[in-house]
């Protein structure tokens, strides 16, 4: 029953936006009742992030779960940046229309934030261990360099949903490897001194 509840959410969320979205023509389209809805959902803000999450495939996951040593923290950075040219399908759609409903609806926006907290934390331990293992500069700031894969990320799944073209994968594959080595201790830096000078 889940999963067919959950197309059916999906289905109605696309084509209504999630305010106009009716709980009841969800339960209509997925064959059961509303109680059955409310009996596993708080309200339409969870639905919907549910919906996101079962229609969304997890680059995180599908990266460090893809069997075998997934490599150094910066190859595995760099093979969730490849995933962003994935083909997408209706959930990327689906988590677009929660994040602009989420400016309006603040319990929403708080289930999207946690949401995007939790990524927050496995982004930023491959940021951590990358700094450990001295290939991103200690002097970094660890949120900013999440936000930058975040705005990556987002940036590229508006890009994809107006339809622009896109680059090919070994295009775009140079230059997020050129990102991520711009990340590292500029060379000719060693502490707080500078090429020809002191520290």
């Amino acid at each position: 029953m889940t999963d067919r509840l959950l197309r059916a959410a999906a289905q109605v969320f696309a084509e209504k936006g999630y305010e106009k979205a009716g709980v009841a023509e969800i339960a209509r389209r997925a064959g059961v009742t509303t109680g059955a809805i409310y009996s596993r959902y708080g309200g339409k803000a969870e639905l919907l992030l549910e919906a996101v999450d079962h229609h969304v495939p997890d680059s995180i996951d599908s990266v460090l779960n893809g069997g075998g040593n997934p490599g150094s923290p910066t190859e595995v950075l760099s093979m969730l940046g490849d995933h962003l040219l994935d083909p997408l399908d209706g959930g990327h759609g689906l988590f677009l229309e929660a994040i602009v409903a989420a400016r309006r609806d603040p319990g929403l926006a708080e289930r999207l934030r946690l949401r995007v907290e939790d990524e927050d934390r496995r982004l930023g331990k491959l940021v951590d261990e990358a700094t450990s293992d001295g290939l991103f500069d200690a002097d970094l700031d660890e949120q900013a360099v999440v936000r930058l894969a975040h705005a990556i990320g987002l940036g590229m799944l508006l890009t994809r949903s107006m339809g622009l073209s896109l680059p090919s994968p070994d295009h775009w594959h140079t230059v997020i490897d050129r990102v991520l080595g711009g990340l590292a201790e500029p060379a000719g830096l060693v502490g707080n001194q500078t090429p020809g000078g002191a520290a």
